[in-house]
């Protein structure tokens, strides 16, 4: 059975759970799930998580993501981006690099933000989209964002090419029609590329095209698959002896020497797996198991 992340570079028009439902057939898995839906006309950074490996999945959807984008002005569609209709088509004003980047700054930070009415968002039970489609009216509720960066690539007066550096839930095609507005015209998101999702980076991505083609032993022998402890780079990290493994999985308190104190542990056994996470309890100063991997060994 495999137990593990994959990362991805998501091709074009696939949706998310697509590419869950086809990495699912082809290696026969009970359990798949993804650290972060993108769209379908994004690329890039598409993290699964295999079996035991869904547990940690939240760490994943809790982390900094980082993205390329292309925001075309003068005309906005009912997506936000190109995959729908236009439904307004407005005079770009001349614009100066300095007059952008004004503009982004009111972005930068924690900031309310709007997701767009064709997301996964629910609505009663319904993702937003289903709405959507049908043209029911919904109103979606404003959410708390963080954006902790945006740099202009290039400018040439009518496409603009972001790097932005994100928190979960931000949502960039919301941000591209938002954007032109600021200056009195519109915009829609034509390109996006996810480049980062926490410590996955696009030099760790396999194509879907090469990850069809191979097999099982090689999804393990070519080091494609990665334990979770990948995503937790900012964690600290301690190795149990065998006596306190058994109190780890029997999720009793464990009263160990740190050499760093951290609020979540990496733990690992003598042969150097990775076990699982621990938390560290601060009022009584020991460690309690959080979450497993790698099943006790009887």
């Amino acid at each position: 059975m495999h137990n593990g992340i994959i990362a991805i570079d998501k091709p074009l028009s696939l949706t998310s759970s697509k590419v869950v439902s086809i990495i699912k057939k082809k290696f026969n898995l009970s359990k798949v799930g993804h650290g972060g839906t993108l769209d379908p006309l994004a690329t890039g950074v598409l993290l699964l998580f295999l079996n035991r490996a869904t547990k940690f999945s939240v760490f994943s959807l809790n982390s900094e993501k980082v993205y390329t984008a292309r925001i075309t002005f003068g005309q906005s569609t009912s997506t936000f981006d190109s995959e729908g209709v236009i439904v307004e088509t407005k005079k770009i004003p001349v614009l100066s690099h300095e007059d952008i980047e004004n503009s982004l700054n009111k972005y930068i930070g924690d900031i309310d933000q709007t997701p767009p009415i064709f997301s996964a968002i629910k609505i009663k039970g319904k993702p937003s989209y289903y709405y959507a489609r049908k043209k029911i009216k919904m109103e979606l509720k404003s959410k708390k964002v963080y954006v902790k960066s945006i740099d202009i690539l290039n400018w040439d007066g009518r496409n603009l090419e972001l790097k932005i550096v994100s928190g979960k839930g931000f949502y960039v095609r919301s941000f591209a029609d938002d954007i032109g507005r600021e200056f009195n015209t519109v915009s829609f998101l034509n390109n996006l590329r996810r480049i980062r999702s926490g410590a996955f980076s696009e030099s760790d991505l396999i194509s879907l095209e090469k990850l069809i083609e191979i097999n099982n032993l090689e999804l393990i022998d070519d080091n494609i698959l990665k334990t979770p402890d990948f995503l937790l780079n900012n964690c600290e990290s301690t190795t149990l002896s065998k006596i306190n493994l058994n109190l780890f999985y029997d999720k009793t308190p464990i009263f160990i020497n740190l050499k760093n104190i951290s609020a979540r542990y990496k733990i690992y056994d003598h042969t150097g797996d990775f076990i699982g996470t621990a938390l560290y309890d601060y009022k009584n100063k020991c460690i309690i198991r959080e979450k497993i991997f790698k099943l006790r060994i009887l």
